[in-house]
C-alpha cells in the first residue's frame, strides 16, 4: 500500500548509504587533484589538493568567476606541474572556458554527482580542515600562512609523512628549531601501498552501516529527491561515473542525480509519465544544485 501511495511515496526518507566506493589512487603525487570553492567569513578561496599527498593550496579569490578560477589554477600548476586528474564540482568548473583550458593543458576534468559533496569528499575533508585551522590562527591571533605551513607539515595519519615530504620530498623549513640535517629531501616507500590500506580500512567501517542499492535501468519510472519532497521522473540513462544516472522530470528538464538521489517506485498513479516526459524532453541541460536543488544552467 505504501509503494503505491503517491503521497507516501513524494514523502519518504533519504535513501540508505551504500557502500564507500574509493576513488582510485594515483601512482605518484599531483597527478589527482580536488578542486572546490569555499566560503568564510565573507570572503572566497579556492582549494586544490593532492590525491596522493594530501597537500593543500589554498587561495582567496574575488569572485568566483571561470577566468578568475583559471588565472588562480594556473599559477598553482606553474609551482607543482600540470596534472592528469582534477575532481570537482560542476560550478564554475563546467563552464566552457575551464573544459577548453584543461583540453588545452591536456587534464582529464571529472565531475561529482550534483548534490551529492561525498563524490567530491578529498576536497571536501580538506575544506573541513582548512577552515578550522583559519579559524583558530584568527583566534590566536597566529599568521594564517604559517599556520597553512604547519599543516603542510604535519604527519598524514597513518603514514607517517608530511604532505611536504610526500609532494617534495622535504620537510619545509618553519619557525621551529630543526636541524639541518632534517630538512635533506626523503623518497618514502611504499606510500600507495600504505595509503590503499587505510583506504580499505576507511571503507570497512563506512560498509558496517551501509548496503548497495539496485541498478535502476533506463525508462524505469523513479522519484527523485528535492527539497520538495520526492518527485516523479524516468531515468534516460546510466553515466559513466559511478552511480550517476541521467533523468529527466515530468517538467521536462534533464538532471544529472546520483543512485542515492533516486527511488524505484510502483505509484499506479505515475502511469503514462514515461511518455510524458519522453515528449517534453527535447534537448539535455544537466542541473547542478547543492542543497535546494534549484535549477542553474551550469553544464556538464
Amino acid at each position: 500500500m505504501v509503494e503505491r501511495c503517491t503521497v507516501c511515496q513524494r514523502l519518504m526518507p533519504k535513501n540508505q548509504k551504500e557502500p564507500l566506493k574509493p576513488h582510485e589512487l594515483p601512482e605518484l603525487p599531483w597527478y589527482k587533484l580536488g578542486v572546490d570553492i569555499f566560503e568564510l567569513k565573507g570572503r572566497s578561496f579556492l582549494l586544490t589538493v593532492d590525491y596522493f599527498s594530501k597537500y593543500p593550496e589554498v587561495q582567496q579569490i574575488p569572485d568566483k568567476a571561470a577566468s578568475t578560477v583559471i588565472g588562480k589554477l594556473k599559477a598553482v600548476f606553474a609551482r607543482h606541474g600540470i596534472p592528469m586528474d582534477i575532481i570537482s564540482d560542476h560550478v564554475p568548473f563546467a563552464s566552457s572556458e575551464v573544459r577548453q583550458c584543461a583540453k588545452d593543458w591536456g587534464i582529464t576534468w571529472k565531475y561529482s554527482s550534483p548534490g551529492y559533496l561525498q563524490s567530491n569528499g578529498m576536497a571536501e575533508r580538506a575544506i573541513k580542515t582548512i577552515k578550522l585551522m583559519l579559524k583558530k590562527a584568527e583566534q590566536a591571533k597566529m599568521d594564517p600562512h604559517l599556520a597553512l605551513l604547519s599543516l603542510r607539515n604535519t604527519p598524514v595519519t597513518g603514514l607517517g609523512h608530511s604532505p611536504a615530504e610526500l609532494l617534495m620530498g622535504r620537510v619545509l623549513r618553519s619557525t621551529l628549531p630543526i636541524a639541518s640535517g632534517a630538512l635533506k629531501p626523503k623518497h618514502p616507500e611504499d606510500v600507495k601501498k600504505r595509503l590503499v590500506q587505510q583506504q580499505k580500512k576507511q571503507a570497512h567501517y563506512y560498509n558496517l552501516h551501509a548496503k548497495p542499492l539496485s541498478v535502476i535501468q533506463p525508462g524505469s519510472v523513479v522519484r527523485m529527491e528535492t527539497s520538495q519532497g520526492w518527485k516523479p521522473a524516468v531515468v534516460m540513462e546510466k553515466r559513466p561515473e559511478p552511480r550517476s544516472y541521467n533523468i529527466v522530470a515530468s517538467s521536462g528538464q534533464t538532471y544529472r542525480r546520483n543512485r542515492r538521489h533516486m527511488r524505484t517506485t510502483k505509484d499506479e498513479d505515475l502511469t503514462g509519465v514515461v511518455e510524458e516526459v519522453e515528449g517534453d524532453a527535447t534537448e539535455e541541460t544537466i542541473q547542478n544544485d547543492k542543497n535546494d536543488l534549484t535549477r542553474s544552467n551550469c553544464g556538464g
